[in-house]
């Protein structure tokens, strides 16, 4: 029964590893988009949009790594997918 949990566990610490590995370059442009941020405030809800083309582009480029290109996904403010 011993032998059994070991490998189990051994099993699922490969899978989390992988799942880590998998989600590494997502989680470092989460990060880097997080360390730009940290100088503006929260966003106007009445105002026009905040972002330069610049910014919306990347933003696009973010979702399509997260929903995948051509995959319809939320694109106003406080919507959810």
């Amino acid at each position: 029964m011993s032998s059994y949990f070991v490998n189990a566990a051994i099993r699922q610490m490969g899978d989390a590893g992988s799942a880590e590995a998998e989600f590494a370059g997502i989680d470092a442009l989460i990060a880097e988009a997080e360390g730009r941020a940290e100088h503006h405030g929260p966003v106007d809800e009445a105002g026009d949009d905040p972002l330069s083309a610049d910014e919306r582009r990347e933003v696009d480029e973010a979702m399509n790594l997260v929903y995948g290109a051509g995959e319809t996904r939320p694109r106003g403010r406080g919507e959810v997918a």
